[in-house]
């Protein structure tokens, strides 16, 4: 529910004259969870959307030991809606059909992207009917289930072109109390967050929610803030928010996520996007008809994401269920540190629960929040979206042989292919590796050597299962192929059809003034369809 009316606020918000009061202050002697030493209150963050192979072996790796409830994503078509000059379309209407059953419905998120789960919508068959609404049309496509993974849909007509975008920004806060560093962050930054956020063109028009959780027993189960205008108006209500109570360790998040579904005045033509900030998991003993499963498919029918925000001591359960939630509604999970050393800086055992490898950088909280934030509102602009691409970098070093050194890139690089797959993949996946190939004659031997490399590391790989180079080579010269050119991906996928594969390996090799660059794509025969690519920047020293 709402704040208790008692004393009226300075300000008071137009929209809607609500009166509020501070939340009562945490009972003595209430237990508290506990957290590392902080240290800055830095994120990093995992793209589970972008690393979905790796989301899925997480997911079956720990189902036993974490709490959770299924919600079977296993299976996943990638729509991407864009206008006829290839701009993404935001609040699309999406309805997916089996004959002339309707399945689900949805809206388009910022950079027209749209999830269809098969296993979760109740598909049967294998031909998938969606039909596309927006403005006073609508489109009709066919898709086939087995298909491509990633469907671009172009629809026939252009986007709406914004005077200012509409943004509505929901903070979930976990209020107990453990949380206090956390909740003083926000309050002390919110002003920050707000004024990047306007330095973009055109302007958005921003509305900041507020929904406060704790747990039974404690002063408030949930109190939710209706989305207001005036940041100084959110500020006075923030700056009332205490850290208190929380006597067990998990709380109730599930009612904060039906607060946030069901009571919160989102606007239709918006952006919207809300910020979970916790450090426990969810109460899952608690029977409740409305649960996270259920929200995250309210959120795909109303276009909301979901960032997840994992502070303090969070555990296996909370990072389980968590990681779930934003990768549903295509948000992020993002994990604080407090200053522990290890796995690139993300944090020790005792931390964080963050399983996402190597594939994560750290940043203040805030600037992730802007950060995330400003790129939804880009897609929707006429800004160019400039996202830093990854990489991986070897260099010669005395302590390392050049075989050393080339085997740790390659086994990075294979691995990064693997897991950031738009489909799932399993080890008994049939894999070709083409040559390396270059328009750069001086680099031909390099090339070759590299090719050489990547075959070794890939056969002790146990993800893999390499088909023998020789049958590749037969085919080759039956089809008269110059492998050592530059060929085509399609002409790639052929090979790999032709010697049984089910994926291929494509590289290519470039010269720059300093560095060699690598270039690797992992497709799909079936469909010629390139699952993930990863680049690699290498010291010329390591080749010939």
């Amino acid at each position: 529910g709402r704040f208790e009316t008692k004393e009226r606020l300075k300000k008071i918000e137009p929209e809607g004259a609500i009166e509020f009061h501070a939340i009562p202050e945490k009972p003595s002697g209430s237990p508290v969870k506990t957290k590392p030493e902080s240290s800055g209150l830095r994120a990093g963050f995992a793209d589970d959307n972008k690393q979905f192979n790796y989301f899925i072996s997480f997911l079956e790796k720990f189902a036993s030991e974490a709490k959770h409830f299924e919600l079977p994503i296993k299976e996943r078509l990638w729509i991407k809606v864009v206008d006829l000059e290839d701009k993404p379309i935001n609040n699309a209407l999406v309805q997916v059909f089996e004959n002339t059953t309707l399945l689900e419905t949805g809206k388009t998120y910022a950079d027209g992207s749209f999830f269809i789960y098969p296993l979760v919508d109740g598909l049967k068959g294998n031909q998938i009917t969606v039909k596309i609404g927006y403005g006073h049309q609508s489109k009709t496509y066919v898709i086939d289930r087995h298909g491509a993974r990633i469907l671009r849909l172009q629809f026939p007509l252009k986007r709406t072109n914004y005077q200012q975008i509409p943004l509505d920004l929901l903070f979930i806060l976990d209020t107990t109390g453990s949380m206090g560093e956390e909740i003083e962050r926000l309050k002390n930054t919110i002003q920050i967050i707000n004024d990047n956020l306007l330095l973009l063109r055109p302007k958005p028009d921003i509305r900041f929610g507020l929904i406060l959780y704790r747990d039974r027993g404690d002063t408030y189960q949930t109190l939710f803030v209706p989305f207001s205008r005036s940041l100084e108006y959110f500020q006075h209500i923030l700056n009332q928010v205490e850290a208190g109570g929380g006597g067990d360790y998990p709380e109730d998040l599930q009612s904060a996520l039906q607060a946030a579904l069901q009571q919160m005045n989102w606007r239709a033509d918006a952006i919207r996007l809300s910020y979970i900030i916790t450090d426990a998991p969810p109460h899952l003993d608690y029977q409740q008809n409305y649960t996270y499963v259920q929200a995250c498919k309210d959120a795909r029918r109303q276009g909301i994401k979901f960032f997840t925000v994992g502070t303090g001591g969070l555990d296996i359960n909370g990072e389980y269920v968590l990681r779930q939630i934003a990768q549903f509604t295509y948000g992020k999970y993002i994990f604080l540190t407090y200053g522990e050393q290890g796995e690139s800086e993300g944090g020790k055992p005792g931390s964080v629960s963050h399983h996402t490898g190597a594939n994560f950088t750290t940043d203040k909280l805030e600037t992730v929040i802007i950060r995330f934030t400003k790129q939804e509102l880009l897609y929707q602009s006429d800004q160019p979206i400039v996202e830093p691409q990854p990489y991986f970098e070897a260099t010669k070093i005395d302590q390392e042989t050049r075989e050393q050194t080339l085997n740790k890139l390659f086994n990075q690089a294979l691995n990064e292919l693997w897991d950031f797959a738009a489909m799932v993949l399993s080890s008994d996946s049939k894999v070709a590796i083409l040559p390396i190939a270059s328009q750069n004659k001086e680099l031909g031997a390099t090339a070759e050597y590299f090719t050489e490399q990547l075959n070794l590391v890939a056969q002790k790989n146990k993800r893999f299962t390499l088909l023998e180079r020789s049958d590749l080579q037969k085919i080759a010269e039956e089809l008269r192929l110059q492998l050592s050119g530059l060929v085509p991906d399609s002409t790639a996928a052929k090979v790999g059809k032709l010697i049984g594969a089910d994926l291929v390996i494509i590289g290519r090799l470039f010269k720059t003034r300093d560095q060699l660059e690598l270039f690797l794509k992992l497709e799909r025969v079936s469909t010629a369809e390139i699952l993930s690519i990863t680049k690699a920047k290498i010291d010329r020293r390591l080749g010939l």
